[in-house]
């Protein structure tokens, strides 16, 4: 993969359908745990519902998500709280393991932009990122910083988390490159921060 870095000091790189093909993912987390499809899809609705939104801290925007979710499964929220961290999140990492790896040009790309001292962070949606790139057999050395949106605050394409991504990597927006897989998400949230971005297929 060939990037732009002219005026560039930090690379933020989106994980599912970015760093790996995330085809079939739905229909293998289904798979996975088919008691569960319906509050999966429940879950993605309101997700999509609550993207964009800027909550201010993590735990704030996990009580709406899990609010969300209670409401439209008929169950209460500690249930649709027990399920996210106890069902679906374990059951995505192990499913990440036996179906996914990552794109032949990662582990070449992430090293070599650090060697030439450009910060390199991973960017994602969902939590447990810890868990899901060693899933996916990332080497931790490859980035400075490996974070999610709720962290930051909210779901891209959330302006304030991407500004608070750039502050944690201490860059302006417009000296950091976004590298995603979705328009809607990646490259709206880059273009709400005025920062440049990359599009993959």
């Amino acid at each position: 993969m060939q990037l732009d870095l002219d005026g560039i000091k930090a690379v933020i790189f989106d994980l599912d359908g970015t760093l790996f093909d995330k085809k079939n993912l739905p229909l293998n987390l289904i798979m996975a745990d088919p008691l569960y499809a319906l509050v999966l899809k429940n879950e993605r609705t309101a997700r999509k519902e609550l993207a964009g939104q800027f909550f201010g801290n993590e735990r704030t925007y996990y009580e709406t998500l899990y609010g969300k979710v209670a409401v439209k499964s008929h169950i209460s929220v500690k249930k649709a709280k027990w399920w996210y961290e106890h069902r679906y999140m374990p059951r995505m990492v192990k499913v990440m393991e036996k179906h996914y790896c990552l794109r032949p040009w990662v582990s070449q790309l992430l090293p070599e932009l650090r060697q030439k001292g450009l910060k390199v962070a991973v960017f994602s949606d969902y939590g447990n990122i810890q868990e899901r790139l060693s899933a996916l057999h990332f080497d931790h050395s490859w980035a400075d910083f490996l974070t999610d949106a709720p962290t930051m605050g909210g779901l891209k394409p959330c302006r304030e988390a991407t500004l608070a991504l750039c502050d944690h990597l201490g860059v302006k927006p417009e000296e950091a490159l976004m590298v995603g897989d979705r328009d809607d998400t990646d490259g709206e949230a880059a273009r709400r921060c005025n920062m440049k971005y990359v599009i993959i297929q």
